[in-house]
């Protein structure tokens, strides 16, 4: 949780528009609400579901999101499709492994919202 708050803080000091979710339920509702979201940074290890499943729920919603994964118990993204074998069918997405720098984090995030740069909407991350 903390780690969700302390890259929640800076990404609004990035002037970054950030919603947070605690839960799979929450974040669902979340994007629900809001589908036009650019980007989703996405925990394996939620209490309610698996990360990759919600990236499958989240991509109905909104089919234009994109999404960095986090995770402290796969360490490429061949030893997460090996161990996880939805992971292989989620598309295109960045790993990012525990434990890892904040500042590192921010910039793979910043990194993925200047590809979406054309697109006239405003950045939007959950």
């Amino acid at each position: 949780v903390l780690i969700l708050f302390s890259l929640a803080e800076m990404l609004k000091s990035g002037s970054v528009e950030v919603a947070t979710a605690g839960t799979a339920r929450k974040a669902l509702e979340t994007v629900a609400a809001f589908p036009a979201y650019n980007l989703c940074l996405i925990d394996l290890g939620l209490p309610d579901m698996n990360g990759i499943q919600l990236i499958k729920e989240i991509k109905k919603i909104s089919p234009a999101s994109r999404f960095i994964i986090m995770t402290g118990k796969y360490y490429s993204e061949q030893d997460l499709t090996e161990n996880l074998p939805d992971a292989a069918g989620i598309g295109p997405c960045r790993l990012i492994t525990k434990p890892f720098n904040l500042d590192e984090v921010m910039e793979i995030i910043f990194q993925v919202l200047a590809e979406d740069q054309d697109e006239d909407s405003a950045d939007q991350l959950l």
